[in-house]
């Protein structure tokens, strides 16, 4: 919500506060279901300690993309079968290149904080859902000890009725990894300038990040692959994306909801889920 507020806080307000329809693409369908395939596959492993047929993955793609291939209204000139061929592929490529090495300790991991300011004027709830956390292991003989102490963690916690359990304690540094499903590999500054990790980092105090990246690239006929960025988020950068948020926070509540300059690329029918409610509107 806030790098939606940030580049047009028009779209923001019709979005969450009108509440206005939006008009559902290919791309953003296709990569929603390819993260759930990634979900299921890393959650078998947490759960199990082995890597699960990579059936799993194109039938957890599959299901989720048939049932919701109806809702579409927007296949930007691709015909459906080839996008769902696509994000098999993206499957493919997750499952053969970073699922065997994956170690996670917490998959779809969510969290809820409040950022506050201060002056005391600004109380920010703050949700948000990690896409997993994993642990630096050597080996898999490390990795199973912390895999089995940290599914009884989560498991006592929600036991007692904590829906939102606490990182495990292991023996070995955490990484935060997020996926993406993007049309070009992330440049050189995109990770470290990327408000999202930033306040993962912060809310779990966890330096150490990672975007694994499913490139599909530009051509005619796509052919993803994986790549793969990791850096260090400092305590300064943290602290930026808090001053970020309160400033968000700030707008909101004076009811501050300009639209974006018009010659921004994402101000367009393509790109802008609300155009046909703002700047589209006849």
């Amino acid at each position: 919500q806030m790098t939606t507020f940030l580049k047009c806080p028009q779209q923001w307000y019709l979005r969450y506060i009108e509440q206005k329809s939006s008009k559902p693409s290919a791309r953003m369908f296709q990569g929603i279901q390819v993260h759930s395939a990634v979900e299921a596959i890393l959650s078998a492993k947490l759960a199990t300690g082995t890597l699960p047929p990579v059936a799993l993955g194109y039938d957890t793609y599959s299901a989720a993309f048939d049932k919701q291939k109806p809702l579409i209204e927007d296949w930007e000139g691709e015909d459906p079968g080839k996008v769902k061929d696509v994000g098999i592929e993206c499957t493919k490529q997750f499952y053969q290149e970073a699922a065997p090495a994956a170690m996670p300790v917490m998959v779809e991991k969510a969290f809820h904080t409040v950022i506050r300011s201060n002056d005391g004027k600004i109380s920010l709830p703050v949700l948000g859902r990690i896409d997993s956390i994993q642990v630096q292991a050597f080996n898999d003989d490390d990795y199973q000890g912390m895999r089995e102490v940290a599914v009884a963690s989560v498991k006592e916690q929600t036991d007692k009725g904590n829906t939102v359990p606490d990182l495990p304690k292991v023996k070995k540094p955490l990484r935060i990894h997020d996926l993406k499903v993007v049309t070009d590999k992330w440049g050189g500054d995109d990770l470290k300038n990327d408000l999202q990790f930033h306040l993962y980092a912060g809310v779990e105090h966890i330096p150490d990040v990672q975007v694994d990246m499913l490139v599909k690239g530009r051509a005619k006929v796509p052919k993803p692959r994986y790549e793969v960025m990791t850096g260090v988020i400092e305590p300064h950068m943290v602290k930026h994306a808090v001053r970020v948020t309160e400033g968000v926070a700030k707008s909101i509540g004076m009811g501050h909801f300009p639209p974006t300059d018009p010659s921004n690329w994402w101000c367009g029918e393509k790109w802008c889920s609300m155009w046909f409610h703002c700047r589209g509107k006849k």
